[in-house]
This record gives structure tokens, C-alpha cells and sequence, in this order.
């Protein structure tokens, strides 16, 4: 089976509709006030989205206090990656690995930003090129920022 990365331009419920219900609560009532700076990047194998991402080019729909203090980042030229997620089937297959590296590839010397909430996720990003540029640890759970620039 053949696996397509593309961008998604229409139907962006297709690709909420594989997202965990809470994160489909965050972004689906609020995405029409963000579409028009963001970009959709999906997986499809066959006509099935099993893999996406947003980058965000602007803000996000989910903001914290915390994070809200580097958005300055954006004047920076950074964007935003939120919502990167694998269907459940697809897992241990690299297919986020290979979303980042096509996001990164696509957007040559694009600088990003983005926040995780799970201390597990960090070995991953950084991995794939992402440094920690903060953490929060006053909250019930840790939440960090981590750039990527070539």
C-alpha cells in the first residue's frame, strides 16, 4: 500500500475526524477563525487519512498562560506545530517522524515551535531536531516548549 503526504485544502474534517474527541473539541469549533493561517498536512494510504498535523502560522486555538509568553516567537517567524497525531494502527511505523521531516522539508529553513504536556514526548522531538527552550512545572503536569531551526 502506497503511503501520499499532502497538503489538505478542503474536507479538514476528514482529518479532525481521526483526532482524540478532546482534541476535536478544541479545534473543530474554532478552526474557521484559524484556517486562513494554517496548513493541514496529512498521510493518506489509499484515500484513508491516517496521519496529520497543523502548522500554524499565526496562534493556536488552545493557548495557555504559559505558552502565550513565547508567542513572540511568531514575530520571529516561527510557526506553530499542534495536533500532530497517528491513528492507533499506524503507530511504530515513523509516520510522525516522517510528517515532521516532509513539514520541514516543504518549508525549507522554516523556523517552529511547539508545546508538549507528556515528559515522554520530549526524546521524540528532540530527536527529530527540537531543542527545549522552556518548561513549566508549576502546573499538575510538566509543559514544555521546544523550537526547531536549521
Amino acid at each position: 500500500m502506497s503511503v501520499k503526504f499532502c497538503r489538505l485544502q478542503k474536507k479538514s474534517a476528514r482529518f479532525f475526524n481521526i483526532l482524540p474527541q478532546d482534541w476535536q473539541q478544541i479545534i473543530v469549533p474554532k478552526w474557521e477563525a484559524f484556517k486562513a493561517s494554517a496548513s493541514i498536512y496529512v498521510f493518506k494510504e489509499n484515500k484513508a487519512i491516517i496521519a496529520g498535523g497543523i502548522v500554524f502560522k499565526s496562534g493556536h486555538p488552545n493557548s495557555t498562560d504559559f505558552e502565550n509568553k513565547y508567542a513572540y516567537l511568531y514575530n520571529e517567524n516561527y510557526y506553530y506545530i499542534g495536533f500532530l497525531w497517528v491513528i492507533p494502527e499506524k503507530r511504530n511505523q515513523k509516520l510522525a517522524s516522517k510528517w515532521l521531516s516532509n513539514v520541514h522539508y516543504l518549508n525549507t529553513n522554516q523556523k517552529y515551535w511547539l508545546t508538549i504536556e507528556e515528559a515522554s514526548l520530549q526524546h521524540f522531538y528532540q530527536k527529530n531536531g527540537y531543542k527545549l527552550l522552556a518548561e513549566n512545572n508549576e502546573l499538575n503536569y510538566n509543559e514544555m516548549i521546544l523550537t526547531y531551526s536549521l
